[in-house]
């Protein structure tokens, strides 16, 4: 393949290439990837629709905080049960809204713990605004301009954390 073949211009998301130059020398040719170029903002989409669908059903208790993070990270139920270390018939059941109630501090904090997030984050929603409205998913314009940052440091006490938002220069 040829240099001039495989350049595209996104710099949000550079790759490096191996082809053939101009000069007849075949090297390194830094490109914007074409797959982020065309198909990143329908991917954004769907997965944000995804987003929603799981928030949606995690609302109405049809699953439990931990499908939907399950669900968010693409994990099978043999991945979760195996990297929690709760047995795969305890985690099934702790999909469902009326198993989740039951499940102990402990086994929250090794599910938080395979999600990376604080415990705390079972139990609330993060809406941001984008576009003038309060939405869940990512949106790429919106996120251009940053009109706010939402930070989360974890503390000492494992099942609290510290939630920043911070105004940012756009």
């Amino acid at each position: 393949m040829k240099e001039k073949e495989i350049k595209t211009d996104f710099k949000e998301h550079e790759v490096i290439l191996y082809a053939e130059k101009e000069d007849d020398s075949f090297g390194p040719v830094v490109s914007g990837s074409y797959l982020a170029a065309n198909y990143l903002d329908e991917l954004y989409h769907i997965w944000g629709n995804f987003e929603k669908q799981w928030c949606e059903r995690l609302l109405k208790m049809k699953i439990s905080p931990v499908a939907r993070y399950k669900n968010l990270e693409e994990l099978s139920l043999s991945e979760l049960a195996s990297r929690a270390g709760i047995p795969r018939r305890r985690v099934r059941k702790h999909l469902l809204h009326k198993h989740f109630m039951k499940a102990t501090v402990k086994e929250l904090q090794q599910y938080a713990d395979v999600f990376n997030v604080p415990v705390a984050n079972f139990f609330q929603v993060i809406e941001t605004k984008q576009d003038g409205s309060w939405n869940l998913g990512h949106n790429r314009e919106a996120a251009k301009a940053r009109p706010l940052t939402i930070s989360q440091e974890k503390t000492t006490n494992p099942l609290v954390v510290i939630t920043n938002p911070e105004k940012t220069a756009s």
